[in-house]
């Protein structure tokens, strides 16, 4: 039996990771539309949007260990395609359903507007497992705002979200800023996302290990580590790896 893994440090993702979609919210907008979805049913139809964003994202063949931009504003349109679609909103009322969820992301109130569930317990039980946590976030530059409203900033060392230092996953910059925070080298800390083409893409990249959100195991592929919940991450950790010995807390 091989040995496990040493782990000194986790790094999360935010909207769709700790931070979820608002779903009620938009099974309401949706009713004003004409299409019944419930919030049950969006979070089935979200993994489409995953889908379809990995699509539009995926950047052409490069040698290996290249990074390549990726633009961000297509691939979110396709995202919320893929997920309306999979909900059942017919192609007559498709636009007027995207500027709605495109005018509420911009606005004061969000889209990622619910702590996903299990997420603090999830991060107070990491720390009390002496693991290192912090953020790397695609965002507006208002990442850590999303975390402080909701409960979930407490914890982390950082945040670092791509608005505020110009660069995005998957570029591996972005991963090395907050390596660089940590002191830690790439294969002892673990990226935690939602996104393949980002988030599995460009963790690796940077030489991080990684492990995918993925409720029913229909988006993984090719053997991607996954796990259906943020809440079964703690578990996730203490089967594959190593963690450091405790230590007193941090003031």
């Amino acid at each position: 039996m091989n040995a496990a893994a040493a782990l000194d440090a986790v790094v999360l993702d935010v909207g769709g990771t700790l931070v979820r979609l608002d779903y009620e919210w938009i099974s309401l907008m949706l009713a004003g539309l004409g299409v019944p979805a419930t919030a049950a049913e969006l979070r089935v139809a979200e993994i489409r949007g995953r889908l379809a964003y990995d699509a539009a994202a995926a950047p052409p063949a490069a040698p290996a260990g290249a990074a390549q931009a990726v633009g961000t504003l297509p691939a979110i349109r396709a995202y919320w395609v893929g997920l309306l679609e999979a909900a059942g909103c017919p192609p007559d009322r498709l636009e007027d359903a995207v500027r709605r969820l495109d005018d509420r992301q911009r606005s004061d109130h969000f889209l990622w507007a619910r702590p996903m569930e299990g997420a603090r317990e999830t991060l107070d039980r990491l720390a009390a497992m002496a693991l290192r946590l912090g953020c790397v976030s695609n965002s507006d530059g208002r990442a850590e705002a999303h975390l402080e409203r909701f409960g979930l900033r407490e914890g982390l060392e950082f945040v670092i979200d791509s608005a505020k230092v110009g660069v995005e996953k998957p570029d591996p910059r972005i991963f090395e800023m907050a390596l660089r925070r940590l002191g830690v080298q790439p294969g002892r800390a673990l990226y935690v996302g939602d996104l393949r083409s980002v988030d599995e893409h460009g963790s690796r990249l940077a030489g991080m290990r990684f492990v995918l959100l993925d409720p029913d195991g229909s988006y993984a592929r090719g053997g991607t580590a996954n796990i259906t919940g943020i809440d079964r991450l703690p578990e996730y950790v203490a089967e594959h790896f190593t963690t450091p010995p405790g230590r007193a807390p941090r003031g």
